[in-house]
């Protein structure tokens, strides 16, 4: 039979043990988020004579885990 002072010992190492387990398992990031990856990031345009218009299409890939929006694009 185990004494008391050994059963008391336990018990707080069981407490401690849960208290930390719970502490970690609550601690970790659950947090979903979007992540924008550019297919190609640098695309460099020709020389143009002035005021001439050109077209690039930038593909950008969601490889996240919730939606991407992209609002607010704007020229440099």
């Amino acid at each position: 039979m185990l004494d008391v002072k050994v059963w008391g010992v336990m018990r707080k190492l069981s407490i401690i043990l849960t208290v930390f387990w719970a502490v970690v398992l609550f601690a970790m990031p659950c947090t979903a988020a979007p992540k924008a990856v550019f297919v190609d990031a640098i695309f460099e345009f020709p020389p143009l004579p002035e005021g001439e218009k050109i077209i690039h299409e930038f593909i950008v890939r969601n490889t996240g885990d919730t939606d991407l929006n992209i609002t607010n694009v704007l020229p440099p």
